[in-house]
């Protein structure tokens, strides 16, 4: 792991940021992204902004571009939670579920593989939702399962894609760590980070979605 680059999109807080300090104690040179100006330790890159950009200019800007191309390690732990049940779930909800816990990470994973495969190495990270390895029912947040679930689909198919090109990709599927339902049980965000650590440092384990719940 030493001297490998690894791009931490939605690294300042929770899982992102444990996942971010482990790779740096693994000798990684890290990247993490943010989406406030004030985070002088993170790459600024707000989530509306480089989608817009990305749609008008197939570029995320010079910046972010760079830090894609560049890393060995892209980690995608950028999703914001939306929990409405479907006659609540407004367009507005259906546009945030679907750009930014979908759209944008395939754009980041699209954006960084041809790379990878110019250098046969490759290590891929994306963050799921409880549970959605498969299609099932959810009473209260249906529109935001349905796009995690679309992501185990972009794990699979990088999975059984690349893996020629010593490109792994791996889902983590973590319980409850934020806005935990009455009677769950909240998940460490250190505990989620270190079992994505495991899968990043193998290089067998591919496509795998991993349910990591308390």
């Amino acid at each position: 792991m030493e001297d490998k680059k690894a791009l931490v999109f939605g690294g300042t807080s929770g899982i992102g940021k444990e996942l971010a300090q482990l790779l740096k104690d693994e000798g990684c040179s890290v990247t993490v992204t943010g989406n406030s100006r004030q985070n002088k330790n993170a790459l600024y890159a707000p989530a509306d902004g480089i989608i817009s950009m990305a749609l008008e200019n197939n570029s995320f800007g010079p910046e972010l571009d760079q830090h894609i191309s560049s890393c060995d390690i892209l980690c995608l732990c950028y999703g914001p939670f939306v929990q409405k049940p479907l006659h609540e779930t407004l367009p507005s909800d259906w546009e945030k579920v679907a750009m930014h816990d979908y759209a944008l990470n395939g754009m980041l994973l699209s954006a960084a593989l041809p790379h990878m495969m110019e250098r046969r190495f490759g290590r891929i990270i994306i963050f799921g939702g409880t549970r959605t390895e498969s299609v099932r029912v959810c009473r209260t947040n249906a529109a935001y399962a349905g796009a995690k679930t679309g992501l185990s689909v972009l794990v699979k198919s990088v999975g059984e894609c690349y893996g020629n090109y010593n490109i792994t990709c791996n889902g983590i599927l973590p319980g409850y760590v934020t806005s935990v339902p009455q009677g769950k049980k909240a998940m460490p965000a250190l505990t989620v980070a270190k079992e994505a650590l495991r899968l990043i440092k193998s290089p067998t384990l591919n496509g795998l979605l991993l349910n990591v719940e308390s």
